[in-house]
Protein backbone atom coordinates (compact mmCIF):
# COMPACT_ATOMS: atom_id res chain seq x y z
CA UNK A 1 0.00 0.00 0.00
CA UNK A 2 1.15 3.45 -1.08
CA UNK A 3 2.08 6.49 1.70
CA UNK A 4 -0.29 8.40 -0.06
CA UNK A 5 -3.55 6.11 0.43
CA UNK A 6 -2.35 5.92 4.72
CA UNK A 7 -1.97 9.94 4.54
CA UNK A 8 -5.37 9.98 2.83
CA UNK A 9 -7.46 7.41 5.37
CA UNK A 10 -5.76 9.71 8.40
CA UNK A 11 -6.62 12.58 7.17
CA UNK A 12 -10.20 11.72 6.87
CA UNK A 13 -10.68 10.15 9.82
CA UNK A 14 -8.81 12.76 11.32
CA UNK A 15 -10.84 15.53 9.78
CA UNK A 16 -14.24 13.89 11.41
CA UNK A 17 -12.50 12.85 14.62
CA UNK A 18 -11.64 16.69 14.81
CA UNK A 19 -14.95 18.05 14.54
CA UNK A 20 -16.42 14.75 17.17
CA UNK A 21 -13.45 16.12 19.58
CA UNK A 22 -14.59 19.97 18.77
CA UNK A 23 -18.44 19.07 20.01
CA UNK A 24 -17.18 16.95 22.38
CA UNK A 25 -15.14 19.34 24.43
CA UNK A 26 -17.76 22.40 23.74
CA UNK A 27 -20.19 20.35 25.49
CA UNK A 28 -17.58 19.83 28.64
CA UNK A 29 -16.84 23.69 28.15
CA UNK A 30 -20.72 24.28 29.06
CA UNK A 31 -20.40 21.95 31.95
CA UNK A 32 -17.36 23.77 33.92
CA UNK A 33 -19.68 24.67 36.33
CA UNK A 34 -19.99 21.00 37.44
CA UNK A 35 -16.83 19.47 36.86
CA UNK A 36 -17.61 16.15 37.83
CA UNK A 37 -20.48 16.06 35.45
CA UNK A 38 -18.64 17.28 32.31
CA UNK A 39 -15.70 14.99 32.60
CA UNK A 40 -18.46 11.89 33.11
CA UNK A 41 -19.90 13.39 29.70
CA UNK A 42 -16.92 13.95 28.14
CA UNK A 43 -15.35 10.30 28.97
CA UNK A 44 -19.13 8.55 27.49
CA UNK A 45 -19.11 10.71 24.42
CA UNK A 46 -15.39 9.69 23.45
CA UNK A 47 -16.13 6.23 24.70
CA UNK A 48 -19.02 6.36 21.89
CA UNK A 49 -17.32 7.91 19.35
CA UNK A 50 -14.69 4.97 19.74
CA UNK A 51 -17.20 2.86 19.67
CA UNK A 52 -18.40 4.21 16.66
CA UNK A 53 -15.07 3.83 14.61
CA UNK A 54 -14.68 0.20 15.56
CA UNK A 55 -18.04 -0.24 13.93
CA UNK A 56 -16.86 1.81 10.97
CA UNK A 57 -13.60 -0.24 10.62
CA UNK A 58 -15.21 -3.48 10.70
CA UNK A 59 -17.44 -2.17 7.80
CA UNK A 60 -14.69 -0.69 5.91
CA UNK A 61 -14.30 -3.39 3.72
CA UNK A 62 -17.36 -3.43 2.77
CA UNK A 63 -17.87 0.04 1.47
CA UNK A 64 -17.50 0.77 -2.36
CA UNK A 65 -13.59 2.55 -2.75
CA UNK A 66 -14.91 4.92 -5.39
CA UNK A 67 -17.56 5.90 -2.51
CA UNK A 68 -14.71 6.76 -0.14
CA UNK A 69 -13.31 10.34 0.90
CA UNK A 70 -9.89 8.72 0.42
CA UNK A 71 -10.46 7.52 -2.92
CA UNK A 72 -11.58 11.17 -3.60
CA UNK A 73 -8.14 12.89 -1.81
CA UNK A 74 -6.10 11.21 -4.09
CA UNK A 75 -4.88 12.60 -7.32
CA UNK A 76 -5.26 10.57 -10.57
CA UNK A 77 -1.86 9.43 -10.30
CA UNK A 78 -1.64 8.36 -6.50
CA UNK A 79 -4.82 6.24 -6.78
CA UNK A 80 -3.92 2.08 -6.68
CA UNK A 81 -4.86 -0.01 -9.63
CA UNK A 82 -8.61 -0.81 -9.72
CA UNK A 83 -8.09 -4.51 -8.87
CA UNK A 84 -5.89 -3.64 -5.71
CA UNK A 85 -7.91 -0.61 -4.93
CA UNK A 86 -10.35 -2.03 -3.05
CA UNK A 87 -8.34 -3.88 -1.03
CA UNK A 88 -5.59 -1.30 -0.06
CA UNK A 89 -8.46 1.59 0.85
CA UNK A 90 -10.36 -0.66 3.14
CA UNK A 91 -6.65 -1.73 4.97
CA UNK A 92 -5.63 1.46 4.87
CA UNK A 93 -9.15 2.92 5.85
CA UNK A 94 -9.53 0.06 9.15
CA UNK A 95 -6.26 1.19 9.86
CA UNK A 96 -6.72 4.83 10.78
CA UNK A 97 -10.39 4.12 12.01
CA UNK A 98 -8.41 1.58 14.72
CA UNK A 99 -6.15 3.92 15.37
CA UNK A 100 -8.23 6.84 16.46
CA UNK A 101 -10.67 4.16 18.35
CA UNK A 102 -7.45 3.69 20.41
CA UNK A 103 -6.87 7.54 20.83
CA UNK A 104 -10.72 8.08 22.19
CA UNK A 105 -10.80 5.01 24.35
CA UNK A 106 -7.45 5.99 26.25
CA UNK A 107 -9.14 9.58 26.51
CA UNK A 108 -12.10 8.08 27.53
CA UNK A 109 -10.66 6.33 30.02
CA UNK A 110 -8.51 9.28 31.32
CA UNK A 111 -11.77 11.52 31.37
CA UNK A 112 -13.68 8.78 33.59
CA UNK A 113 -10.63 8.31 36.09
CA UNK A 114 -10.34 12.34 36.17
CA UNK A 115 -14.22 12.28 37.26
CA UNK A 116 -13.81 9.33 39.57
CA UNK A 117 -10.86 11.64 41.31
CA UNK A 118 -12.52 14.52 41.05
CA UNK A 119 -15.76 13.09 42.81
CA UNK A 120 -13.77 11.94 45.99
CA UNK A 121 -11.38 14.71 46.11
CA UNK A 122 -13.00 17.66 44.87
CA UNK A 123 -13.56 20.64 46.60
CA UNK A 124 -17.95 20.05 46.56
CA UNK A 125 -17.22 16.20 47.19
CA UNK A 126 -19.17 15.33 44.00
Amino acid sequence: MSPQVRQAAFLSTARGCGFATLGIVMTMLGLAYEPTTALKLGGGAFLATALILVLKAWRAPNRPFRETEVWMLLDEHQRPARDFAQSAIAYARAEAFYRFAYICASTAMLLLVLALVWGIVGPSGG
